[in-house]
């Protein structure tokens, strides 16, 4: 099993390291743990070649071994992932050493298995995981805030997130707030000024015993469907936590939540926790004029 540590993300984001020095910490640890982690450039090109789909690493003539070592010995020594041996190999360090040293308070690893040995080959296929992991679970969080963390666009993480739920890893679930009931024509006209004077666009209004709710788009959430838990503790998949009271949404009460559980379109209905947000605070936060 191949596990991919949100702490260990975090901490090469944090470093401002390229998340590909992860993947070649990811792979190195699943073949060379049993050598106590230490292998040598030649060997680790050797097995990028076998098992990863490296064509141009053979040993015939016309190789870009030289080139490719020089470029994977600058992101070796540049990773707090790795440190270089004086007979010039390299080992990978612990991670748990790592965590408890660098992400003070969060010495706990979330960790997710991952489905498919053949994502390690590709750089792209890697980072949407990576992305996956890092917006997995119950809370809220903003596409902008990982692109900035990233040091991507957030078109790119979109796409990560398309992907992944194509793929079946992360479901992404739409949440919508419910908040302004009335006739269909008052929802519309709200819907309206809504994006002509704040810039704001809404999804079509839904109908709830005769009358007509105005829903507003709130940030997705993702549920990974592999094997997740925390170091230490017995592997399980990943589970709703409770909401919290200092939560600006609260959950709507859904019918045949358990049958909703597995389908990857459902939608998600929440209301405003108006002692702590409303529309007000939500039209500061996302209107043009106001921004």
């Amino acid at each position: 099993m191949i596990r991919v540590s949100r702490g260990i993300i975090k901490l090469v984001q944090g470093m401002e390291s390229d998340l590909d020095s992860y993947r070649y910490y990811c792979i190195a640890r699943h073949h060379y743990a049993h050598h106590s982690g230490i292998f040598s450039l030649d060997a680790f090109c050797d097995l990028l070649h076998t098992n990863y789909n490296y064509a141009s690493l053979h040993r015939r003539p016309g190789n870009d071994r030289r080139r490719f070592k020089e470029r994977l010995a600058d992101i070796l020594r540049g990773s707090l992932l790795f440190s270089e041996l004086s007979d010039g190999r390299y080992k990978i360090n612990s991670e748990k050493k790592l965590l408890s040293k660098y992400n003070k308070g969060h010495n706990m690893s979330m960790w997710f298995e991952l489905p498919d040995v053949s994502i390690l080959s590709s750089k792209r296929k890697f980072f949407d995981f990576c992305v996956g992991v890092l917006l997995a679970g119950n809370k809220f969080r903003a596409n902008s805030n990982i692109a900035e963390s990233c040091r991507v666009t957030v078109r790119r993480i979109q796409f990560a997130t398309a992907q992944n739920h194509k793929n079946g890893t992360f479901i992404k679930h739409y949440n919508f707030i419910e908040d302004f009931t009335g006739s269909y024509d008052e929802v519309e006209r709200f819907r309206a000024m809504l994006f002509n004077v704040h810039g704001i666009s809404s999804p079509l209004p839904r109908k709830h015993k005769k009358e007509w709710i105005m829903r507003l788009n709130a940030p997705n959430t993702y549920r990974a469907t592999m094997l997740c838990g925390v170091k230490g503790d017995r592997a399980q998949p990943l589970e709703a936590q409770g909401t919290k009271k200092g939560c600006w949404f609260i959950p709507a009460i859904e019918k045949d939540k358990q049958r909703k559980l597995f389908c990857k379109s459902s939608g998600r209905r929440w209301f405003f926790n108006k002692e702590l947000y409303n529309i007000g605070s939500y039209l500061v936060d996302h209107s043009r004029l106001l921004s």
